[in-house]
Parts: C-alpha cells; structure tokens; sequence
C-alpha cells in the first residue's frame, strides 16, 4: 500500500522503510542518537587539542540534531490512542527525571527542601554520560506531549495561524517573557529542561550548531508534524527545512553575540509553512478573520513589551 504525504490524485511513491515501520525506525534513531552521543562524549574526554574537540562538538552536534528531527516524525507515525499517548508521556517525564536528577534539587528548592532535594540528585546520579541519556528521554517525553496536544486541532490548515501565534510568543518570551526572567534568575532550570549537545565546545570557542534545543521546540515540533501527518501534509519537507534552519540559526549569534539564547519557533514556523504552502487555502472571509487575530496579537505583543521594559 502507498501512501505518501501530501500525495492527492497523484501518482503514488513507494513508501519509505521508515513509513511502513515507524516503531523500528523510532527504536533505531533513538538507539544511534544515544550510541553516537556517548561515542562523542567519550572521545572528547581524551581529546586534548581545542581545534579537535570543537570539530568533533561540529559533526556529533549535526547528526544528533538529524537523529532527533527524525526519531520525532518516527514517534508521531506511530498508531497511538490519546490514553497510551498520556500514559507514554507520563512514564517518559519519570525517565527524563531519573535520568537528570537535578530535577530532585530543582523540586527540593522550590518546595522549600532544598537539602534533600540535592541528597536526593547526588544518590540518584550514578552512571557517566546520564545527562546525555537525559536529553533523549526529553525528546521522547515532549514528542508525547506534542502529539497529545495536537488532537485540539482539526483542521489542517489551522497549522499556519498556530505556527504563527507560538513564533510571536516564543520571541516574546525568550526576550523579555517567563523564559527570559527564568534564563536570569535560575539559568540551571532553563539547561535542565533542554536537549543540550552532546560534546560541548571547548571554551572560548564558537561552533557553527546550538547549543542546545529546549524542551518546548521539540513540543511545537512534533504537534505540528501530528498535525501534518493527519491531515497528508508535507511533514518530510517540513522535517528537513526545519534541520536546514536550525543549522542557519546559529548565524544569530554571530550577528548579535550577546543575545544569551535565541527562539527556535520562529524557524521551525518559517520551515513548516514554507513546506506546506500549497496547503494552506484560506476562503477571503477566514483571510480577513486572520488579519485581524493577528493586528490585535500584534497590539497585544506589544503592550506587554512596553509593560515589562519599563
């Protein structure tokens, strides 16, 4: 059988390995993220010339990010009622604590036990390279929350205002938003909750990659490729323009180096939308409808702006 995405009255293609075994395509990326995260942080930790190590932070950055993008439209294809979705979610967010304990010392300070929240960290902290084991089951654990979140839309077309709306609130948020106060106040927070990458550059020394993806642009992400995948929309060229402008967005930083952390939804959005253009059919009363929603985000984006730079 072929049913290829975004395919319509036209002449099918073959489907993909991937398509038609997506839970042994999920278990294989999965597995190669991990083997390839670990092989490079092991390497690294023997590597002696900064040159060396920024190069091989260069080329396990790129293929962990390709491995992620590709392990969430993996998980999305899977057949999943929304109560294995939540229960999947649920037994994730646990491995994501155990796998990052500092989650226990987060808690311990916020509920106002700060000791034995570390207590608790320190005992729990028992293998090398956890913290990597960490970002995968934080990918995991947001590709199940996005996918449960997704059930809300029905309609295909709705991507573009939403993929708009959460570009425009990511900016907001990152720059003068909870992201942006957390990022100040509690920075370690912000790392506990991102999928950092697995051989960090030496200091001193930039890196054409992120530095590390936070858990709500894996959200956005895998809601939006649950979205195209429902509705036969373009989620294979909306997965790899989504890796060309997360390679392109380290430019940022160049341009501006004292930006601290830049928002990722804006790229995913510009990629999404480029990829599924054809999609998008507006009837002229949902474009005026449209036009409005977003002059009166647009006034409201910038009162808060106003409101908390004062």
């Amino acid at each position: 059988m072929t049913t290829p995405e975004g395919a319509s009255g036209k002449r099918t293609r073959p489907e993909r390995w991937s398509q038609r075994h997506p839970g042994r395509a999920a278990i294989v990326y999965g597995a190669a993220y991990l083997a390839l995260a670990l092989g490079g942080w092991a390497a690294a930790s023997v590597l002696r010339a900064p040159i060396a190590i920024a190069a091989l932070s260069t080329v396990i950055g790129i293929a962990t990010l390709a491995l992620s993008l590709l392990l969430v439209l993996a998980v999305c294809r899977l057949r999943m009622s929304a109560a294995a979705e939540a229960a999947w979610m649920l037994a994730l967010a646990a491995v994501f604590a155990l796998a990052r304990p500092v989650v226990f010392a987060i808690v311990g300070r916020w509920i106002g036990a700060p000791g034995a929240g570390e207590r608790l960290a320190r005992t729990i902290t028992i293998l090398p390279g956890q913290e990597l084991v960490g970002n995968a089951a934080l990918i995991l654990w947001a590709i199940l929350l996005g996918r449960l979140v997704s059930r809300i839309i029905r309609e295909g077309k709705l991507l573009f205002p939403v993929a708009v709306v959460a570009a425009v609130v990511d900016v907001f948020t990152v720059f003068r938003g909870v992201v942006a106060r957390v990022s100040e106040k509690a920075p370690e927070v912000v790392k506990t909750f991102t999928a950092s990458t697995p051989v960090p550059p030496p200091s001193g020394v930039a890196v054409p990659i992120l530095g590390g993806i936070g858990i709500g642009d894996f959200l956005f992400f895998s809601l939006l490729i649950s979205v195209m995948l429902r509705y036969a929309m373009n989620a294979t060229g909306s997965l790899w323009g989504t890796f060309v402008a997360t390679l392109v967005a380290p430019v940022a930083f160049m341009i501006w180096p004292n930006l601290g952390g830049i928002p990722g939804l804006p790229f995913i959005a510009v990629a999404v939308i480029l990829a599924n253009w054809r999609h998008l059919e507006f009837s002229r009363a949902e474009k005026k409808a449209l036009a409005v929603a977003a002059l009166v985000l647009a006034a409201l984006v910038a009162l808060f702006w106003v409101a908390l730079s004062r």
